[in-house]
């Protein structure tokens, strides 16, 4: 009897585990055409011979209605050099999301943008390759 309470203990944990998860997040690579689509736009921005301001500017509306967070990531091949860097928003009254950061032109084809919206349960991040948006061979 004590084997049966067991497993039908253990067999309720797996099932009630087997739920959505929390930190569920679907991913959708953003090229440029879908970006233009979203209204998001990449913009670039010198700070000095390699240096540049980053900006990605859209409005939290249609598909980024419920938008949450951007964050920055940092990858050299498959290795994550940096990781849920969330970057903070800058004041707007038009109602658009502006955010950026300034990195060396070396490093800017290592870098992703995710934007993050919906609910905690079904989350969807856009992710954005810098490299996919910009010319980084074009000189200043």
């Amino acid at each position: 009897m004590k084997r049966i309470t067991a497993l039908l203990a253990f067999a309720t944990l797996i099932l009630a585990g087997a739920g959505p998860c929390f930190a569920e997040m679907d991913i959708e690579f953003v090229s440029k055409e879908r970006a233009k689509k979203l209204g998001m736009e990449i913009r670039l921005k010198g700070n000095g011979p390699d240096q540049f301001w980053v900006e990605l500017e859209f409005k939290a509306e249609g598909e980024l209605k419920d938008f949450d967070r951007v964050t920055l990531e940092i990858r050299e091949g498959e290795k994550l050099l940096v990781g849920y860097a969330p970057l903070q928003p800058h004041p707007s009254t038009s109602g658009r999301v502006l955010v950026g950061f300034m990195a060396d032109r070396a490093y800017l084809d290592k870098v992703t943008l995710r934007v993050v919206s919906g609910k905690p349960i079904n989350y969807i991040g856009r992710e954005l390759r810098v490299r996919d948006f910009v010319d980084l061979k074009k000189p200043r």
